[in-house]
C-alpha cells in the first residue's frame, strides 16, 4: 500500500509536529534539523510491512549515511513507530543493518499488540476530551493497530477484558472480537496477528537479538489502563455481525482494568524486548514516573540518548563489555 506522507526527512516540524519540543532539545545539543536530524512519519491504519514505510526509511538511512560520509545512523523511535522500525530491522539484511545503523533507541516503544486499543473494535470513536478518562486521539479507523492481535508471550495469563462474568486473556482476543460482533476486525486480526509473522517470531519465539546496539527506555510506576470491564446488559445475539448488536457499543464508560506502566503502555508491553535483547538488564532502562508522552522530551532521557550515541559512535557498547547474558523471561508482573 502506498501511503503518501507530507514529506520524508525534509521538514521535521511539518512531518512530525508532535516531536517539536524533542527536536528543539536535540538542536540545543548540536544536531541540525533537516540535516543530521530527520523524521519519518507513518500511517498506522496498516500493519507493519504493508506500506512503503520500510522502503522510505531505508532510502532516508542511505541518504543520511552518504551525507555524513559513512557515519552510522541512529534510529530513535517512539511508541507505535518503534514497532515499524523493529519490523524494518528484522526484515533487512543484517549485514547491511550493521554497516549503516549504529544504534536502535526505543522511547516507550510498542513491541506487541495494544491491549486497551482492542476496545476500538467494538466501541464508539474515542474523543479528544482531556477530561474523559478514556479519551484518545485514535479511532476505529486504525485497523492496522487492531490487526496486530494480542500475544500470550507478552501478556501471559493477565485478564485484559471482562464482559459480565466472562474473562478474556490475550489468547482469547479472537473470541472476544467475534462474541462482540466485531467480525471485520476479527478477520483482520486472524490474517495479520503478530504472533504469526516470521519476523516477530525471531524475537518472541527464537530470542534472536538485533544486529545493532539497542537501548529500550520507558517510564514505570504509573497507573495504566490494560483493558476494560463491560457489563452484560442483554442476552447475547448469536446472529450479531455488528458491534452494536451486543450492547458493548452503547457502554461509553466501562470500568477500567488497570496495571502499572507509563500511562500509555503497560509494563508487560514495555518489557517485551527482554525476550530478545542480549543483555536486557543493561540495554533496558526504566525511568520512574515518566509518562508515555513525556519521555521523548525529558532532559534526563535525552541526555541518556545523546551519551549512548556518542559511545556507540566511538565503537563502544558498554552493555556488551560489562554485562553477562541475562535470563530472557517475559518479565511479566
Amino acid at each position: 500500500m502506498r501511503v503518501r506522507p507530507v514529506s520524508i526527512g525534509k521538514d521535521f516540524l511539518h512531518e512530525c509536529p508532535r516531536y517539536a519540543e524533542m527536536m528543539q532539545m536535540l538542536i540545543a545539543k548540536g544536531w541540525v534539523a533537516n540535516h543530521n536530524l530527520a523524521c519519518i512519519p507513518f500511517d498506522y491504519r496498516y500493519p507493519p510491512g504493508e506500506t512503503d514505510f520500510a522502503e522510505d526509511l531505508k532510502k532516508l538511512i542511505i541518504s543520511q549515511f552518504a551525507l555524513s560520509q559513512g557515519r552510522k545512523v541512529t534510529i530513535a523511535c517512539h511508541s507505535q513507530g518503534c514497532l515499524l522500525a523493529y519490523q524494518f530491522l528484522r526484515t533487512q539484511d543484517p549485514v547491511w543493518v550493521a554497516r549503516h545503523i549504529g544504534l536502535f533507541y526505543s522511547l516507550a516503544g510498542q513491541f506487541s499488540g495494544c491491549s486497551d486499543c482492542l476496545r476500538w473494535a467494538f466501541q464508539q470513536e474515542w474523543s479528544w476530551d482531556s477530561h474523559d478518562k478514556v479519551a484518545s486521539p485514535s479511532d476505529m479507523t486504525w485497523v492496522g493497530e487492531l490487526a496486530l492481535g494480542l500475544q500470550s508471550s507478552i501478556f501471559g495469563e493477565a485478564i485484559l477484558y471482562r464482559w459480565g462474568q466472562t474473562s478474556y486473556r490475550a489468547r482469547d482476543a479472537q473470541t472476544l472480537l467475534r462474541e462482540a460482533g466485531a467480525l471485520a476486525i476479527a478477520e483482520a486480526t486472524n490474517r495479520y496477528a503478530l504472533e504469526k509473522q516470521t519476523w516477530f517470531q525471531k524475537g518472541a519465539r527464537d530470542h534472536q537479538p538485533l544486529p545493532v546496539p539497542t537501548r529500550v527506555v520507558f517510564g514505570t510506576g504509573l497507573l495504566t489502563t490494560a483493558g476494560f470491564d463491560f457489563a452484560r446488559e442483554k442476552v447475547p445475539v448469536s446472529s450479531c455481525k455488528d458491534p452494536q448488536c451486543q450492547g458493548l457499543y452503547s457502554q461509553k464508560n466501562p470500568e477500567l482494568i488497570q496495571t502499572t506502566g507509563d500511562q500509555g503502555d503497560s509494563a508487560w508491553m514495555n518489557r517485551a524486548p527482554r525476550m530478545w535483547l542480549k543483555h536486557p538488564d543493561c540495554e533496558m532502562k526504566e525511568f520512574a514516573g515518566i509518562s508515555h508522552m513525556e519521555i521523548f522530551k525529558n532532559a534526563t532521557v535525552l541526555n541518556h540518548l545523546s551519551k549512548t550515541i556518542q559511545e556507540t559512535a566511538s565503537g563502544i557498547d558498554v552493555c556488551l563489555q560489562n554485562s553477562a547474558p541475562a535470563s530472557r523471561g517475559s518479565s511479566m508482573q
